[in-house]
């Protein structure tokens, strides 16, 4: 009997790790394009803000149809959805190839291919967090998370690098052109598998209906589970904490040492490699409790990671607090993740991680916006020489320019421990894995 049941789990595994293989490249290229873009975009309007106006293109989609598409997700064929949003994405590619060959392209259609991508973007996340439940083994829900987040990072290190070398020889069209056939290659890995329908459950039956419907009963389901209603609480204020801490990196670094690219491009060159540490440490180990490896994680991120870089005016410090900041991010992510997905019903899942990503998509700009307004208008005037808070504030974050963002990276550290400290303190948090049973097995799953 053992070995029937653990036959489609290394088959799963191995189908999961095949899939990996494919997005790996698809999206280390696509980084590519989007850095050749940046540059571009850069370099005709020089304006941030056409910058950011170009990252809340892609967001504000995921913000407002995440919670639909998650519903949907549960619907439909999560294999095909998958190609879609993935064809979604080489499609956008290639009609930016055509306006960048024919030289019509301009900075508005950027933002039109935001909204179109973040549209289609917004069923890839509970797309294929929801697959990991009806394709992998329970125990090896941590590993696939982290392994996700390993493209994060590596990409993030690597497709910049590639992309400005590359772009010596090629222009931003040759690089369009490589993302295109990753695409093909990433669609081949999602055919040559299989990816299981998850079994319909008596708690799905309960929901069936219209996409609002659907939705509202995923609502239902968290807001009835004492212990799922807390941790998504607690995750979203978590969200504040890292939207005082990571934005703030780079212009408080420049601020601080005169604009020394140097010193800056050290200091996220190693939080990089520490994300990547991160999540290659979670794909290799796991605590046995889930939810004491996410709360341990919050406290010695914000210990060894917000207090030590808010507080410090020296490269070695910001490189040790970057390291730390993002070494415990994809830990927290990849265990929070596996608990949602060993404890949520499998034909539950899209619209529960479609509303999840909803709430993080909102309440991290949220959080930018509350640091930057904070910053800008009260923070660096206080802690400028004779300011208001220096008396209070100066002997920990020092006075002068970049001393304000410092002392908000501070605040995010505060926040990251005071979340430790409350998921170990409010029960329903803490004893999360008994509370709420397991969902059944993943071979009780429909093939597709």
């Amino acid at each position: 009997m053992s070995e029937k049941k653990s036959t489609p789990n290394s088959q799963g595994m191995r189908s999961f790790y095949i899939m990996w293989i494919g997005q790996f490249v698809s999206i280390f290229a696509s980084r590519m394009t989007g850095f050749a873009i940046t540059l571009w975009a850069w370099d005709l309007t020089g304006s941030a803000t056409a910058l950011v106006l170009v990252g809340v293109s892609h967001a504000l989609p995921g913000a407002i149809f995440s919670p639909f598409a998650g519903a949907l997700v549960d619907r439909w064929n999560r294999k095909l959805v998958i190609m879609l949003s993935d064809f979604s994405g080489a499609f956008t590619t290639f009609i930016l190839l055509i306006l960048f060959t024919t030289d019509y392209i301009e900075i508005w259609h950027l933002y039109v291919a935001g909204v179109f991508s973040g549209f289609f973007g917004s069923f890839q996340y509970p797309a294929y967090a929801s697959v990991i439940t009806t394709m992998v083994p329970k125990e090896q829900y941590s590993r696939a998370n982290s392994l996700r987040s390993v493209i994060a990072s590596a990409s993030g290190i690597g497709a910049p690098l590639l992309a400005g070398t590359l772009l010596v020889f090629l222009r931003i069209d040759g690089i369009m052109i490589i993302d295109l056939i990753t695409f093909f290659i990433a669609l081949g890995t999602i055919l040559a598998i299989q990816i299981p329908q998850p079994k319909e459950s008596d708690e799905g039956k309960k929901g069936k209906g219209t996409v609002w419907t659907e939705t509202l009963q995923g609502l239902k389901y968290i807001r009835a589970r004492e212990s799922l209603f807390a941790i998504f609480l607690l995750f979203a204020f978590s969200n504040i904490a890292a939207a005082f801490t990571f934005p703030l990196i780079s212009p408080m670094i420049l601020a601080k040492t005169g604009s020394d690219s140097v010193i800056l491009g050290t200091v996220r060159s190693v939080g990089s490699v520490g994300f990547l540490v991160g999540g290659l440490i979670t794909s290799i180990w796991s605590p046995k409790k889930r939810i004491h490896g996410i709360n341990l994680s919050f406290i010695l991120w914000g210990i060894l990671g917000g207090f030590i870089f808010g507080s410090s005016w020296t490269m070695t410090a910001w490189v040790i607090g970057s390291f730390f900041m993002s070494l415990f991010n994809p830990m927290i992510n990849s265990l929070y993740i596996a608990v949602l997905q060993a404890k949520v019903e499998p034909d539950l899942q899209g619209r529960i991680f479609g509303l999840e990503n909803a709430i993080s998509t909102i309440t991290y700009p949220t959080g930018q916006l509350i640091a930057g307004l904070a910053v800008d208008n009260f923070l660096e005037p206080a802690l400028m020489p004779g300011g208001s808070l220096v008396i209070i504030f100066g002997g920990i974050a020092g006075t002068g320019a970049g001393a304000g963002m410092g002392l908000t990276i501070l605040f995010g550290g505060i926040l990251a421990v005071i979340t430790g400290v409350a998921g170990y303190a409010i029960k329903s948090i803490r004893e999360i894995e008994t509370l709420l049973p397991d969902h059944e097995p993943i071979t009780n799953s429909q093939p597709a």
